[in-house]
């Protein structure tokens, strides 16, 4: 049942996007307002926010199951795995910023970065800012809920967004806690990274900067990138150059994507 799930809530997500009705949040934002209304300390309202649409799913789940069967698991599942999948049209945007660094216009393509809020300081180059928001964003928006699903269930994987949800709207307040939530998939996923490209090269990660406190996920993914695809380092602000680092980010997602499916596909098997 969870492979169905998963293979279902994936296909969907490729095929429609994020821009669906279980996207759009507008529901979720109503909660937080009236959960504002209640001004209540941190914690308690971050219960509210997440605790509250997962008892709801949970007890839907379990009265269509009295109707419905393992047909119920299947269609809640679903739903919330799709649901926990990343918001934005992540494959426009890189696909926009692409075409605006291949011309040249480097200040039409750092305005790009600008919309997505970069983990990088500005006072990097446009190559490391943009391998780093690339990769992180590609990062967040499928392999956290993508982990937390194969552990714990759909709940847990929907659990995982809404929290993200709520820590944006906090003005990332919760951001240690958002660390914590993606270490172990940020670690899975560079793993993943080396064994698609050079192992050696990218294995020093693996062993030092990926237990280094100082260092981001974002940014470990980002030079995990660097090396497994054999780029040069340091920032090197050509057109080309950026080109060249976005594309291999793009590459790195898209085949680790394809490699944890495949993964999930031996283990149904097995």
């Amino acid at each position: 049942m969870a492979y169905l799930i998963f293979i279902v809530a994936v296909g969907l997500y490729a095929l429609l996007g994020a821009g669906g009705p279980l996207h759009r949040d507008a529901w979720f934002e109503a909660l937080n307002q009236r959960v504002d209304a209640l001004e209540l300390e941190l914690l308690p309202s971050l219960a509210l926010r997440v605790g509250a649409p997962l008892f709801a799913c949970g007890m839907l789940l379990f009265v269509l199951r009295a109707v419905m069967g393992g047909l119920a698991d299947a269609l809640i599942g679903t739903a919330l795995l799709y649901f926990a999948l990343g918001r934005g049209d992540y494959p426009t945007d890189l696909a926009r910023f692409l075409a605006r660094a291949r011309v040249g216009d480097t200040e039409g393509a750092a305005l790009l970065l600008d919309d997505f809020q970069p983990e990088a300081s500005a006072s990097e180059g446009q190559r490391t800012r943009a391998m780093t928001q690339f990769t992180g964003r590609g990062f967040s928006r499928w392999f956290p809920p993508v982990f937390y699903f194969w552990l714990l269930g759909p709940l847990a994987a929907a659990g995982y967004r809404l929290f993200g949800l709520v820590n944006i709207r906090a003005d990332g307040r919760l951001d240690s806690v958002q660390v914590i939530l993606d270490w172990l998939p940020a670690r899975l996923s560079l793993l993943t990274f080396a064994l698609l490209g050079d192992f050696e090269r990218t294995r020093g990660l693996l062993t030092a900067d990926a237990f280094d406190k100082e260092v981001s996920n974002q940014v470990l993914l980002a030079r995990g990138v660097t090396r497994a695809w054999q780029l040069e380092s340091g920032d090197c602000d050509e057109p080309e150059d950026v080109v060249e680092a976005v594309e291999a980010s793009r590459t790195a997602i898209n085949r680790a994507m394809a490699v944890w499916v495949v993964l999930a596909s031996l283990g149904a098997l097995f």
